[in-house]
């Protein structure tokens, strides 16, 4: 009776403090090894590329992925290198882009096959129709969800 008064008194022991201290050792580890335990974390980028095609004529793809996974993309094609776009490409309804990305929707219903013009000088892409649209090729990273 005395140990355990003493044990009240004194405080927790020294037993009671290691296991604590595991439990909170544990937790913490699998709160850093297992951050994303929700289902909901994806990261999320867009791609914008150049490509040539035939001889003179330009590719250029506009692509959004999440984790690594290609979710969204738009073409337009210039066949032959002469600016005037002779085809696109993408969803046909708006679709989903990343937040402050959802201009691309835009930039696509705006363009009209056979009348709207694209050039690319270095790394600009300019798409012009009645609203001119300039884009650097690059991958650049959105925000992390989750």
């Amino acid at each position: 009776m005395k140990r355990r008064l003493g044990m009240i008194k004194n405080g927790i022991s020294w037993k009671g403090k290691l296991l604590t201290l595991v439990v909170a050792l544990t937790l913490a580890t699998a709160i850093i090894l297992f951050p994303a335990c929700s289902g909901n974390a994806y990261a999320q980028a867009i791609k914008i590329s150049v490509e040539t095609l035939n001889i003179s004529g330009l590719h250029i793809k506009i692509e959004y992925y999440q984790d690594n996974e290609l979710v969204n993309s738009i073409h337009f094609i210039d066949g032959d290198g002469d600016s005037v776009i002779d085809g696109k490409s993408g969803p046909s309804e708006e679709s989903q882009w990343p937040k402050g990305w959802e201009w691309f929707n835009d930039m696509y219903n705006s363009v009209i096959v056979g009348h709207s013009t694209i050039t690319v000088e270095g790394e600009k892409i300019k798409v012009q129709n009645n609203t001119t649209y300039e884009l650097l090729t690059g991958k650049y990273e959105c925000e992390q969800i989750g």
